[in-house]
């Protein structure tokens, strides 16, 4: 059965029967297919193009019930409606057990009864079709941009972008360094309607203050040596697209209040121009800083904090979600492999949970380079332990005769433990003061508070505090 009209296969030993559904169901609308038994409307339902089955329950040779069973062993997405003789409701429940959608009573009373439930019948089969070819989609979109997870918590941060995206409104990505900011941000901005339209991605901790201006502003010709011809800026070249931000927590002072004007009025003044600009883009921002840290500090201003703040989303760090890192190593062998027309390799189970317990300060970047790493360095067989850089590798899980733990991964956080403990208490319990004692960023420390137990981790009072 082939064509763009839906399909329906009438299976009714009784020709009377064939012949009444094949006179109420035009041809010009649908497309009809008779058997005379169950047999024969499983080989035509297996040559594909039906959408919706219609079929009695008692037939000779292989009857409805069994058919039933048959379909819906591999099919759930067929619509199946039984034709049940007048008072058999036991029947009718069982077939409704095994999958039915509905049924139809012999002698039939109403046509247009028959005809709103088949209508009914096969617009739930498009609009399921439909929300298929959308998942479809959607897993191929998230593949593309990289994001790839079984995580719930994953699933999470990626169902919060999905709902951002409909919302025109600033969005900040909080999260370390390779965790996956840019693919998020541009994720968000394929799933909006600003998705047709342009999409800048500017590291701002990459730029000299001039050169970012100039990126995202624009200049007129002369504005400055080498400024040859007027040249519209990010901003401007957007067009009701979107701006991603990368390290907006690195931004100089005067950018952070120009920033704030193009976001309070909507128009920009390239660099050594006169006259206002009106621009239109939905701002996505990023940075692995404590921004509130740098607001109480004075070194981000409040205003423009809480201009970007709007939508919040914390991206968890890859060793707080292990589970992700099989799928995240085979989608990236996939993709370098198809790169460089190789034959994908798979990872002994040795390999994977050897990598699984990975500490990953690199996140998601470090793991695609490892692969990259392990294509250019080993054979073609299976990934074993063995070909794993040396920095990866991990003795077994067991103690040495001096008492030492030869568990990297609880030697690791042993250490942590004894290390934090010892910071926070020379810092008097303020985690401020930690952070300049030892170089680590507050955001960090915040995080190692919430893995290191907080009997570890505590001033002489037994408070762990910063001052807020």
């Amino acid at each position: 059965m082939e064509g763009n009209k839906p399909g329906i296969l009438v299976v009714d030993d009784e020709e009377y029967t064939r012949a009444f559904f094949k006179g109420i169901l035009p041809p010009d609308r649908y497309r009809l297919a008779l058997a005379k038994d169950g047999a024969e409307a499983l080989r035509l339902w297996s040559e594909g193009g039906v959408d919706l089955v219609i079929m009695d329950i008692r037939m000779p040779v292989l009857d409805g019930m069994e058919a039933l069973r048959r379909i819906r062993a591999t099919d759930q997405d067929t619509m199946v409606i039984m034709i049940s003789a007048y008072g058999d409701m036991d029947s009718v429940i069982e077939a409704m057990r095994l999958g039915a959608n509905d049924f139809f009573t012999k002698p039939f009373a109403s046509i247009d009864k028959i005809l709103l439930d088949i209508r009914n019948c096969l617009e739930r089969r498009s609009l399921m079709r439909e929300n298929a070819t959308l998942r479809r989609q959607v897993e191929a979109e998230l593949t593309r941009h990289d994001l790839v997870f079984v995580s719930k918590a994953m699933e999470r941060i990626v169902a919060m972008a999905a709902r951002a995206a409909e919302l025109d409104m600033p969005v900040l990505l909080l999260g370390e360094s390779g965790t996956g900011k840019e693919v998020l941000a541009r994720l968000i901005h394929a799933r909006s309607p600003r998705s047709k339209a342009q999409f800048f991605a500017v590291n701002c901790g990459a730029l000299t203050d001039t050169l970012l201006e100039s990126t995202l502003f624009g200049y007129e010709k002369g504005a400055f040596t080498g400024a040859a011809a007027t040249t519209p800026g990010y901003f401007e070249a957007a067009r009701g697209g979107t701006i991603f931000l990368d390290e907006i927590g690195e931004t100089p002072p005067a950018f952070q209040v120009k920033l704030l004007r193009v976001l309070q009025e909507g128009e920009i003044m390239r660099v050594g121009g006169t006259k206002p600009i009106r621009v239109d883009f939905r701002l996505v921002s990023a940075t692995n800083t404590d921004l509130a840290d740098l607001v109480a500090r004075g070194a981000f201003r409040r205003d423009l904090y809480y201009r970007i703040n709007v939508v919040r989303i914390e991206i968890p760090p890859l060793r707080e979600r292990p589970e992700d890192v099989p799928v995240l190593l085979e989608h990236f062998m996939e993709r370098v492999c198809r790169r460089n027309n190789l034959k994908p390799r798979r990872f002994s189970r040795e390999a994977l949970d050897v990598l699984v317990r990975q500490g990953w300060e690199g996140n998601v970047r470090e793991l695609a380079n490892l692969v990259e790493r392990l294509m250019v360095s080993t054979g073609r067989g299976p990934v074993s332990v063995e070909d794993l850089p040396p920095e990866y590798r991990e003795p077994s899980p067991c103690a040495s005769r001096s008492g030492l733990e030869l568990d990297y991964q609880k030697a690791r956080d042993a250490f942590e433990r004894a290390y934090f403990s010892r910071l926070v208490e020379a810092a008097g319990g303020d985690l401020r003061r930690a952070s300049e004692l030892s170089g680590l960023d507050l955001s960090t420390l915040y995080r190692k508070k919430k893995r290191v137990s907080p009997l570890d981790m505590h001033d002489r009072k037994g408070r762990l505090h910063s001052r807020e």
